[in-house]
Parts: C-alpha cells; structure tokens; sequence
C-alpha cells in the first residue's frame, strides 16, 4: 500500500511538472462563441481532459469558479490533484448507477450556490466523441446554458493504445482553443458537437454523419 502511494505522489508530481511546463511555453489561440454569465455547463471531450486543467483555469476568471467532474476511483486522483493544482475543485461522482444520489445533490446545490461545473463528455470510459447525456442533464435540470469546448494541437502525442488517445500536448505548441454556447440543451435534443476546434472556426468542414 505504501510503494503504491509513493508511486502516485510521484505521478501526480510529474504530471503537474509537466503541465507547469507547457503553460509556460504554449501559445494559446481562443475562438469563443459564448457569452460569460454568473454559471454554465462546460462540456469537452475526454482526450483533452490534460490540457483542459489549463483552459478551465482561464474560464474561471471569466465566469464563476469551476467545479469538474471527475470519477470516484482511483483514476480520479490524479485528475483531483491536478484540478487543485490549477485552482479549481473536483466533484467526485461513482461510475454507473451509483452516480444518481451525487448528480441529484450536484443539481440542487446549482440552485443554492453560483458556480459552473465542467464534465468530459464521453468520460470516463467511452465510447470515444460519443456524449453522454450528464452534460445535457445538467444542463436541462439546472437550467444552465451548456457551453462545448473544443481544442486543437500544432503539435501533440497521442496516447493511441487508450480507448480517448489521450494528447499530450509538447511545448511550445500552438493550441486553440473553441467556445461555444449551445443554450440550454435537453438530454434527448443533444446538438452536434465537433471534436476539433478548427471545425467550430469554420476552417474545417463538419465529417458526415456527426
């Protein structure tokens, strides 16, 4: 139990080394069709979740603090340690049906306090680009705008053996980063929502069938 903790204190240490890094080397290009209100509902797909720590710590100096969504396993911990890293908080919720009592409390303290909270859409586990309905049920319940992220990379790792190819992005490279509101979104009216940001800039057209 002890080797196991020493080795997650010393991923997590990495992981934040690393990321302290690329915010210091990154160019960030942001494209935002959204207008900041008191709290929205942030949505992104889960293979930017690394790069995203960075992204959501801006937003919450435009908007409310935000709370992220994160798993209540043991995957979750790096995640957590990261989130605090840059700021934010982390609401721990379990996979599965075991997931209705925290969701529930997470809607009723919408009413009862302002803040945004960010969700991966197709986490924690896939099937990758294909949302989930939390974002939307969020979203509906609460009566909060539901707000898509999407990023691209100038230059990025892929881990492609992970069901998300996670990125990694490299120093010194070029993100951009794209906002937009949907409105408010109903969990069975779920809109298209691009995965790259140059398809939200209108650079690149939207693939058949998305």
């Amino acid at each position: 139990m002890r080797l196991k903790k020493s080795a997650e204190n010393i991923l997590q240490w990495l992981f934040t080394k690393y990321l302290a890094l690329v915010d210091r080397t990154v160019k960030i290009e942001w494209y935002e069709e959204n207008t900041y209100g008191d709290s929205q509902i942030f949505g992104f797909w889960h293979e930017d979740s690394f790069f995203m720590n960075l992204v959501l710590e801006e937003l919450s100096h435009k908007t409310t603090p935000v709370d992220v969504i994160v798993t209540a396993d043991t995957r979750g911990n790096y995640i957590e340690h990261m989130i605090k890293k840059c700021g934010g908080s982390a609401l721990r919720v379990p996979d599965g049906y075991r997931a209705f009592a925290p969701l529930k409390k997470i809607v009723q303290d919408s009413y009862e306090k302002t803040h945004s909270i960010a969700v991966a859409l197709d986490g924690p586990l896939g099937p990758r680009h294909e949302p989930k309905k939390l974002a939307f049920y969020l979203s509906e319940h609460a009566e909060e705008e539901f707000v898509g992220i999407s990023l691209s990379y100038s230059s990025c790792i892929r881990l492609r053996r992970r069901w998300d190819k996670y990125v990694i992005p490299l120093p010194f490279t070029k993100v951009t980063v794209a906002v937009k509101n949907y409105g408010i979104v109903k969990k069975n009216a779920i809109p298209p929502l691009p995965v790259d940001a140059e398809i939200v800039k209108g650079i690149r057209p939207l693939p058949e069938g998305i």
